[in-house]
């Protein structure tokens, strides 16, 4: 009984107290005439770490390592169990997580003392410290998933920290792609175990008696893109915010989550040496095992030697990071679990120190020179192990990041048009192109492993041969579902159009987002007699709003000639009325916290069972609206102004940055 409550009042704690802290720090901002006030908050770092410290140990003294498992009913009346599995490695990763927030967030306090972006900077932060909770403490899905999605948002926006230089902005957007799309393969593993009934994330090993052994696959590709390790290696390019950041997100404890997720949902007989007996088939899983620990040696082959030529410590740093994850990545898959956790923790440990000392880097490397002035020669065994010509072909591969790491990020450049300097219709017509090819080879995709549309049979005939016959079953495919989804991809494109134009904006990222719910409310009245009369109604009206927003946006862009140019803070006004249009983006496309989630989180619960792959489809739009809304609000209300006038206005409060925004701006 104690354990249980003990247990309960923690869930609550660590996710409720962030959610106060955020608030706090945010209404005395907004409220306040000062427009820097660091006492608050620093008493809110301060003795909040403190607590969260207190509260770990008390936990760690009464519950120790027992396992035990708490279903709290209806948690924060919002209508989910919220399932805590208590662990070894929950234990762990909680003590883990608690320390290192707690140290860099005092360590913030000194580093970022009288930044104009310092209110900025710890609201994001206790909304990572948000994520972090969700994600060791839930075992359920639905929260475990919302922990997720906090946990790249607010990566996002701490690359764009400094919102006034384009670069910083730019990597977000390419983060935020990587992520996102990383984000699909861990919804499409949801929607699976809740196919089946499966609440608990740590029951994933009972979806082996559905054959679906094959959804390790999903959870290993999501597990690699928030990480880093294949095929997008964005860590050096996430070097862009404050050092507290890079020490707390990259070096510790954002790259090193997916690992924790890994340990806990990976079922224990699932390593590769338990499958080396057997023959296996191409449809085997120990087949993505091996293809994941190849992953795995090539991303630490190539991102050793990136680490060894850059000169940028944050660089060399963050190359490392990448192959240290791999590395444990390979001992998880390998059957080394206990192995992996002490790895990952005293990793993080190490990077976290390593990150927080690199300003300081130069006056300890020039006191170690003057103490020992014979430099320590590294990449001996290099010498001793490989000839000379080939090294210098590894440096030149090195030199030009072995040939795919700056061109994948082309193509992440080219679909969100980062790589113009404004949105016109050449970049407007490129994004449509690229997302009708993304969109059909996702559909086909869906279709295909959709069991109830498409299948394949095996039969012999009269000679003793095997026949392989496909089947479709056209009975479960709706033309009308399918036109509906295409309208929401056109509307996704239509938002595109319609960047530079608030109102037309927000009106198409509401019909695309409504569109996606739709098809998934008409699933839970299929078996419904009018609910072919709805689906007809449905795709007649938004065909039609289709129409007339498509011919005004036209209309607007024959007679608009103005090309704004993006990152210029062009439709700034105040700090409260951009967030707010963030906040009501984001709103739109359902991100957790906000309210319009509950409503997407029941859609997906009570439509999952009956169509996953139409909730999968439904998301994947979703996803597309999400990057556009961060997409908008970057390139128009962050960035660095054209005109001095409206510099001055907009650092008025900021005399660094300011410094740094009259250099580099024009008259």
């Amino acid at each position: 009984m104690v354990e249980h409550t003990l247990i309960t009042y923690l869930a609550h704690y660590f996710v409720l107290f962030p959610i106060l802290k955020v608030l706090a720090i945010n209404i005395q901002y907004f409220s306040s005439k000062r427009i820097i006030e660091e006492h608050m908050v620093r008493n809110l770092v301060t003795w909040g770490g403190m607590s969260d410290v207190v509260h770990v140990v008390i936990a760690l003294c009464i519950l120790g390592f027992k396992a035990t498992t708490v279903h709290i009913g209806s948690f924060c009346l919002i209508g989910w169990p919220f399932i805590v599995d208590w662990n070894l490695y929950t234990a762990m990763f909680l003590a883990f997580t608690t320390i290192i927030v707690t140290i860099v967030g005092r360590f913030s306090l000194f580093y970022l003392h009288r930044d104009a972006y310092y209110h900025k900077f710890f609201s994001l932060y206790f909304i990572f410290q948000l994520s972090l909770g969700l994600l060791v403490l839930s075992s359920s899905t639905s929260y475990l998933f919302m922990g997720w999605e906090l946990l790249g948002l607010s990566s996002v926006l701490l690359i764009a920290f400094y919102e006034h230089r384009p670069n910083p902005l730019k990597n977000g957007m390419r983060v935020m792609f990587i992520y996102d799309f990383g984000d699909i393969f861990l919804f499409s593993l949801v929607v699976l175990l809740l196919y089946f009934h499966i609440e608990d994330i740590n029951d994933m090993a009972l979806i082996q008696k559905h054959g679906c052994e094959w959804a390790m696959f999903l959870l290993i590709v999501a597990c690699f893109f928030k990480s880093g390790i294949f095929p997008w290696i964005w860590i050096p390019r996430a070097m862009e915010g404050p050092t507290p950041s890079s020490a707390v997100f990259y070096g510790s404890l954002s790259t090193h989550m997916p690992i924790l997720l890994l340990l806990r949902m990976w079922p224990r007989d699932w390593a590769l040496p338990a499958y080396w007996p057997e023959v296996w088939t191409i449809s085997h899983p120990a087949n993505a095992i091996a293809l994941a620990i190849a992953i795995c040696v090539f991303s630490a082959f190539v991102t050793t030697h990136m680490s060894r030529q850059h000169s940028d410590a944050k660089n060399t740093v963050a190359y490392a990071i990448t192959t240290q994850l791999a590395i444990i990545y390979i001992e998880i898959f390998l059957g080394f679990y206990t192995l992996a956790l002490i790895h990952v923790i005293s990793h993080g440990i190490y990077r976290t120190y390593e990150y927080m000392r690199t300003p300081s880097l130069f006056h300890l490397y020039h006191t170690m020179e003057t103490r020992r002035p014979r430099v320590t020669s590294t990449g001996k065994h290099f010498e001793s192990i490989l000839p000379e010509r080939f090294r210098k072909w590894l440096y030149s591969l090195t030199i030009n990041e072995f040939g795919f790491l700056s061109r994948s990020f082309d193509l992440i450049d080219q679909f969100l048009g980062l790589k113009y300097t404004s949105f016109d219709k050449k970049a407007a017509r490129r994004f449509t192109i690229a997302i009708s090819v993304v969109w059909i080879v996702f559909s086909v995709v869906m279709f295909v492993l959709n069991r109830r549309l498409f299948n394949i049979e095996y039969t012999s005939n009269g000679n003793g041969n095997t026949v392989m016959s496909f089947i479709i079953n056209w009975n479960y495919f709706s033309v009308n579902e399918e036109l509906i989804l295409v309208l929401a991809v056109g509307f996704c494109v239509l938002s595109f159009y319609n960047i530079r134009r608030i109102a037309m904006y927000f009106v198409t990222l509401a019909c695309s987002a409504w569109s996606a719910g739709l098809v998934q409310a008409l699933e839970l009245i299929r078996n419904a007699h009018a609910q072919h009369l709805w689906s007809c109604v449905s795709v007649i009206t938004l065909a039609i709003g289709f129409v007339g927003l498509a011919c005004y946006s036209a209309y607007l862009s024959a007679n608009n000639n103005e090309k704004q140019a993006s990152f210029t803070a062009h439709l700034y006004r105040t700090p409260l009325s951009n967030v707010l249009l963030f906040l009501l983006g984001l709103t739109i496309v359902g991100m957790p916290g906000l309210g319009s989630f509950l409503g997407w989180e029941h859609l997906v619960h009570y439509a999952a069972p009956l169509a996953p792959h139409t909730v999968v489809k439904g998301f994947f739009i979703l996803k597309l609206n999400t990057i556009l809304v961060v997409l908008f609000y970057f390139s128009n209300f962050l960035g660095l102004p054209e005109r001095k006038v409206q510099v001055l206005d907009h650092y008025k409060h900021d005399t660094l940055h300011l410094r740094w925004a009259q250099k580099h701006s024009s008259s």
